[in-house]
């Protein structure tokens, strides 16, 4: 399969299941949120040795604390914050209502830096707004990137939210991730160039 029709299939998966959750509540919303980052927090030792050991960058330490805080410090920033429909009155302008929609396909570009927590808060963000995501992990954190969405994916398979919400890119390269920036919505660039 060459590199656009990959990307065409992701884009297929991640509409179909952008489309299967842009009417869902505010409740089933924050729901989707709140199993991410409690897979995160949940699987916090194993997937800090992941990505220390397939980056060789940070210390064990520190990336459990890190992934545990952010899931922590996401979730309590989220919760509570309308995200869907009506949000209410935009301040300064008299019978302006603003109203939440979903963008669509966001792509996340992710470091080798943060193999775990940019995959996490930019799928966090992403479902708050009833959108969905395909995370490019950088090539050299591609494994620990792909476990942490592999577990968020789990997560919200319990809740039965449709599948490939959050795709991952399996074999990312400056081409592939060139496409995919092209191919969707919004694009969510950490690190590089």
């Amino acid at each position: 399969m060459d590199n656009k029709e990959y990307i065409n299939e992701l884009m297929t998966k991640a509409r179909t299941a952008q489309a299967a959750i842009a009417n869902y509540s505010q409740e089933q919303v924050d729901e989707l949120v709140k199993v991410i980052g409690k897979a995160i927090y949940d699987n916090a030792e194993i997937l800090a040795e992941e990505a220390v050991t397939e980056t060789r960058m940070g210390n064990y330490e520190d990336k459990v604390a890190k992934n545990r805080g952010k899931a922590s410090v996401i979730w309590n920033s989220l919760k509570g914050k309308k995200s869907v429909d009506i949000l209410g009155p935009e301040e300064g302008k008299e019978g302006i209502l603003l109203v939440a929609k979903p963008k669509g396909v966001i792509c996340s570009i992710t470091p080798t830096t943060n193999p775990i927590v940019t995959p996490m808060c930019n799928a966090m963000f992403a479902l708050k707004g009833r959108n969905s995501i395909i995370v490019a992990p950088h090539p050299r954190s591609k494994n620990a990137a792909t476990h942490a969405v592999n577990l968020m994916n789990e997560a919200l398979k319990k809740l039965g939210a449709p599948e490939n919400l959050i795709q991952v890119v399996g074999e990312s390269d400056k081409h592939i991730a060139a496409a995919l920036m092209a191919a969707v919505d919004v694009v969510v660039a950490t690190g590089g160039m």
